[in-house]
Parts: C-alpha cells; sequence; structure tokens
C-alpha cells in the first residue's frame, strides 16, 4: 500500500483471473455493496462512489474510488484509490468556517457587552441593552450568558467536525481495503473451484 497522485492512498493486489474475469467480478461486488458506478470502461477502469454528504464514518462518508485492472503474466494486477469528494470535503470546510465565524461574533458582542456593562461608554453592540437612556444590566448578563454558551457549542462542533474528518480519512482506507481486497479474492477463489 502507497500513497496515490489521484487519491488518498493507493491499493495494489494480485488476482488469479483474466482481466475481464476480474473487472466483471469487482464491478459485482461493488454493486453489490452499495457503490454507485459512475464510469466503466471495460475492462481497464471502474470509477465508484459511495457513502453521502452527511456521512461522518469512513463507511457513510461520500467517496469516489477508481479501480484500474492490468493482465499481468499471473492473472490480473487490480489497483485502487480513493479519495473523499470534494463537496464532502467543501460541505465540512464551510460549515466549520461557518461555526467559527458565529464563535468569533460571540466573542466580540460578549466582550463588548461586558466592557459597556462596566465603563458604560457606549459601544457596538450597547444598543442591545439599552432602552430609554438606562442600562439593563439583567438583560446584558443573559446576552453575555448566550453568547458565551452559544460560542462553547459552536467550538465544541469545530472539534467534533476535525475529529470526524482524521476518523474517515484514517478509516477509510480500511473499509475500502476491506470491500474489495477480501471480497475479490473470496470471489476469485469461488469462481476457481468451480
Amino acid at each position: 500500500m502507497s500513497k496515490s497522485k489521484w487519491g488518498l492512498w493507493l491499493l495494489k493486489l494480485t488476482v488469479n483471473a483474466e482481466i475481464d474475469k476480474a473487472h466483471a467480478d469487482l464491478k459485482a461486488v461493488l454493486v453489490e455493496k452499495g457503490f454507485k458506478v459512475i464510469k466503466d470502461e471495460a475492462p481497464n477502469i471502474i470509477l465508484v462512489k459511495q457513502g453521502s454528504l452527511w456521512g461522518m464514518s469512513p463507511k457513510t462518508a461520500k467517496k469516489t474510488i477508481e479501480v484500474t485492472f492490468a493482465q499481468v503474466d499471473y492473472g490480473t494486477q487490480v489497483t485502487c484509490s480513493s479519495r473523499l469528494s470534494s463537496d464532502w470535503k467543501n460541505l465540512t470546510l464551510a460549515g466549520c468556517a461557518l461555526a467559527a465565524a458565529l464563535v468569533g461574533l460571540c466573542v466580540w458582542m460578549m466582550v463588548d457587552l461586558n466592557a459597556f456593562m462596566v465603563t458604560l461608554r457606549p459601544s457596538f453592540w450597547s444598543w442591545l441593552v439599552t432602552a430609554n437612556g438606562g442600562i439593563d444590566v439583567q438583560v446584558g448578563k443573559a446576552f453575555v450568558n448566550l453568547a458565551k454558551s452559544l460560542a462553547v457549542f459552536l467550538s465544541v462542533i469545530i472539534f467534533s467536525e476535525a475529529l470526524i474528518v482524521v476518523y474517515v480519512h484514517a478509516g477509510m482506507e480500511r473499509f475500502v481495503q476491506g470491500t474489495i481486497n477480501s471480497r475479490l479474492i473470496e470471489r476469485t477463489i469461488a469462481n476457481e473451484t468451480k
């Protein structure tokens, strides 16, 4: 196993079957496992997608897998490379960026309102806690606590998203390798014994 220029990782295995047979067997395995074939240039290439935008595990995250086949003296060499789909990565990145912007806004509001309630000098957010020329300290404290709670919640979300991305990246290789490696070899052995 090594890094791929196309994807996250590269899996190479050789099966004891002709290229057409290896292609057909692996395509059947992928379709059986719920992978969607988006490109099939038999017998050389299969490009599949699997998972969803909302997936949070190696099995459920949206990914693209490219499988190439090459005839060798002793069978067929099967090479797989995999990557997370760009829309899955973009959605995750956009969500984290939005959450980070909201954390910044909450921290700004919290600091600004705290400073206003101490110094009584008008500030950007001071209008939230003033009415008829007076300051409502209870409303000010409520806004500060709300902003603090929201900032903590969104920070936890960002941290969780980072953990999900690491988990998906780390486990995607094992998921795809397990699906392709074991099932293709099982199918090839079963066909040889018939």
